[in-house]
């Protein structure tokens, strides 16, 4: 029985020995691989940062005019209000932007097309150890009426140092602004202005005309109306910058 006892001892000692040798073992550095089934982590990084890029570029083109960089403005209140119709004649004002909608969806491409580098920082997935290429970058937006979308073409291929690869292409987002509304409100103002009666153009009974979904205020400043338009109870604002019919001087 001593010698049965003095086995068991013995074997359990030697499994125990075994189990914490094991456990102290040194981890060996695996090499890092990227989890193929998570791609939308990658997605979403990159359409946060069109959502961030594209704000920056909606607020501008409501904030000047239509313009991310205005050449032709006038100053009201710290911004940069582009001029949609102008002259410096007794007569009706020149429409600077008849394709409004057109150049506001281009410069918004411009904008995001210029941006969206310094935010998308694709160096961080390089030092982990994968190879990353990157193809070039397109930007496609489209203002609808109450929403606009941003979309971008940016061809992403991330390798593993197993050859294991996966490649994302388009990232978009949407953007509840009233955008294209106020836009076809700028253009029937614009033409309102050129078709009046030497400039006398009547803005509330253009509110009226519209149900009520519209706001508008019109500050004189110097010899430009800034016009500044808005959806009931939407705190999105376009504006912009109107000189009709200058008065010759006495």
């Amino acid at each position: 029985m001593f010698v049965i006892l003095g086995i068991l001892v013995i074997a359990v000692i030697a499994v125990i020995l075994y189990t914490y040798n094991s456990k102290v073992q040194p981890q060996v550095d695996k090499t890092p691989e990227f989890d193929f089934s998570k791609t939308d982590v990658i997605k979403s990084y990159i359409e946060g940062c069109v959502e961030k890029v594209g704000n920056e570029a909606i607020n501008l083109v409501g904030k000047q005019g239509g313009e991310i960089n205005p050449s032709f403005y006038q100053y009201y209140y710290g911004d940069a209000v582009s001029y949609l119709c102008y002259t410096t004649e007794p007569s009706s004002c020149y429409n600077k932007k008849p394709f409004l909608l057109q150049f506001v969806e281009k410069e918004i491409n411009s904008y995001v097309l210029q941006k969206i580098n310094s935010c998308v920082n694709l160096q961080g997935i390089r030092d982990q150890g994968f190879e990353v290429q990157a193809g070039a970058l397109t930007v496609d937006t489209k203002v609808n009426l109450y929403t606009t979308f941003i979309e971008i073409n940016y061809p992403i291929t991330i390798t593993g140092k197993s050859g294991q690869s996966v490649q994302l292409n388009q990232f978009s987002k949407n953007f509840n602004v009233p955008l294209g509304r106020l836009v076809k409100v700028a253009e029937d103002i614009v033409n309102g202005e050129i078709n009046s009666f030497q400039g006398y153009f009547n803005y509330q009974a253009y509110i009226i005309s519209q149900n009520g979904e519209i706001e508008i205020t019109r500050p004189t400043w110097d010899k430009t109306e800034i016009y500044i338009t808005n959806l009931r109870n939407d705190d999105y604002k376009f504006q912009f910058a109107i000189q009709n019919y200058v008065k010759e001087f006495p």
